[in-house]
């Protein structure tokens, strides 16, 4: 069944509802007991372990756009408030279309230097609370550094099948895919016992073909007394401790024949992670935002739920001068200090944005564009019009919109709360793409934030990927990461 022709499908791998697991795919893990050796072919499950919705939409632009993809593994069953992990093999020369279709959906890139043919993107799902991350891989490779090919992605998109709603491996491929991943990826996988992976494996142990593509792709780099007959065996009875001895002979000899290239590709990948670890590579791109609301409390608040919950590291960043003291009275700055205070900190939420954070500006500059609460005289106006426009804009904007005064109320007390909101929604309509996020009702609390803090952190977090996920790369070596990988 093509994805074309019947989508419904989709709705058991993106249930909207929390169900339990009917079946699972080849590739997600299975708690089932093993089979008979030579029992027929295993029913195919009608169900993969169901995926977060917000991957069904990419899916389907995948096939729209004319993108062949195959899922090459399924996340395990973990706990609900847990980060997904997918990985999909994805046509090489499809690369730039993925890219233009996971940005559209609200995935961002995420730089993963030394990793090989592998591209990450990151997504936000509100209604759950979790980020998704999508690994794209464009070729089959395997060691600790990918650098070991085996050419064989190609066919395993030929080969992939329509299952339960997704395109998974063929059964034959899922098994030398997987059973790779074991040998040859990670050491530690086979330390175990029993490792990972091994209820899957002697389940797909059944299906495994030895005089299949990947399984004479496999033979060719086997050594001496050791061919895919043994090595299924060794699967299918459990011998784990003499495929744990074949693993470093395996990655030795396909090393070895593939000669210099697999050098090259262990050298360049262990060369960028070193620098990515001592921070000489460039960083995710960071963002700035500016937080604008009537009551510093339920920005403090905010602030506070973000720095705990977002996926990149987040700066909070306030603009504002300390005020100065002449006769035992505080007073607030002078012009000179503010715009001297403005730009230094302007300046360091710069060096944090390029450092790969959100920086979150607060009492930024576009509050002196607030019509004042009292009438002013022209130096004062004046002042208000320089200020207002001192620093450049950052790259978002959010004014948090609560139409519930709190009960205490920190900041001019004595001005009506609904003309200091008012005042700020003029404020956003003036402003370019400002974001109006609009606090539900809640009960207040006794610091005076009256906002539900947990629904406006998922809104204003799915809003601000959004916007992260939509701009370009700041760095020249990202950009040439980007083209590296195709």
């Amino acid at each position: 069944m093509e994805p074309l022709d019947e989508l419904d499908p989709l709705a058991t791998v993106f249930p909207e509802e929390d169900v339990p697991p009917q079946g699972i795919s080849p590739l997600g893990g299975s708690l089932e007991t093993r089979a008979p050796r030579h029992e027929s072919q295993l029913p195919a499950p009608k169900v993969p372990f169901p995926l977060d919705p917000i991957l069904a939409p990419v899916f389907r632009d995948f096939e729209q756009s004319g993108v062949r993809w195959c899922l090459l593994g399924l996340p395990e069953k973990g706990p609900e408030v847990a980060d997904e992990e997918v990985v999909a093999l994805v046509d090489r020369s499809a690369l730039t279309t993925a890219r233009r279709v996971l940005k559209a959906n609200g995935f961002a890139p995420i730089p993963t230097w030394g990793r090989g043919p592998l591209a990450r993107f990151v997504g936000y799902n509100p209604q759950s609370d979790r980020w998704v991350i999508l690994d794209i891989a464009t070729r089959l490779t395997y060691g600790p550094y990918a650098e070991l090919e085996t050419g064989a992605e190609g066919g395993c998109l030929e080969r992939r099948r329509w299952e339960g709603g997704v395109y998974v491996l063929a059964a034959d491929d899922a098994f030398w895919t997987l059973l790779l991943h074991v040998l040859l990826d990670d050491p530690t996988l086979l330390g175990a016992r029993p490792p990972a992976f091994a209820k899957t494996l002697e389940r797909l142990a059944v299906e495994a073909r030895t005089e299949g593509p990947l399984g004479r792709v496999v033979a060719s780099f086997l050594p001496e007394r050791w061919s895919t007959d043994v090595l299924v065996d060794c699967v299918w009875d459990g011998d784990w401790d003499a495929l744990e001895r074949l693993a470093p002979v395996l990655a030795a000899d396909w090393a070895r024949r593939q000669e210099g290239a697999a050098r090259r590709r262990n050298l360049a990948n262990r060369t960028l992670r070193r620098f990515s670890a001592r921070r000489l590579l460039p960083a995710p791109r960071g963002l700035s935002v500016a937080l604008l609301a009537p009551e510093p409390a339920a920005k403090a608040a905010l602030a506070e739920e973000l720095g705990r919950t977002f996926y990149l590291p987040v700066t909070f960043m306030r603009m504002s001068a300390a005020p100065r003291s002449r006769g035992g009275k505080l007073t607030r700055a002078g012009l000179i200090v503010t715009l001297v205070t403005f730009w230094l900190r302007y300046l360091t939420g710069r060096q944090r944005r390029a450092k790969g954070r959100l920086v979150i500006f607060d009492r930024y500059t576009y509050d002196y564009r607030l019509p004042p609460a009292r009438p002013a005289r022209a130096l004062g106006k004046l002042r208000r019009v320089l200020l207002g426009r001192a620093c450049p804009a950052p790259d978002v904007v959010v004014v948090l919109d609560d139409p519930t005064p709190p009960k205490v109320r920190k900041l001019r007390p004595d001005v009506p709360y609904e003309s200091v909101r008012q005042r700020y929604l003029d404020l956003a309509q003036r402003l370019p793409d400002a974001i109006v996020v609009e606090a539900p009702a809640s009960h207040e609390s006794s610091d005076g934030a009256s906002m539900d803090t947990e629904h406006l952190r998922r809104e204003i977090t799915a809003q601000l990927w959004r916007a992260y996920a939509a701009a370009p790369p700041t760095s020249w070596l990202l950009r040439l990461g980007g083209l590296l990988q195709r």
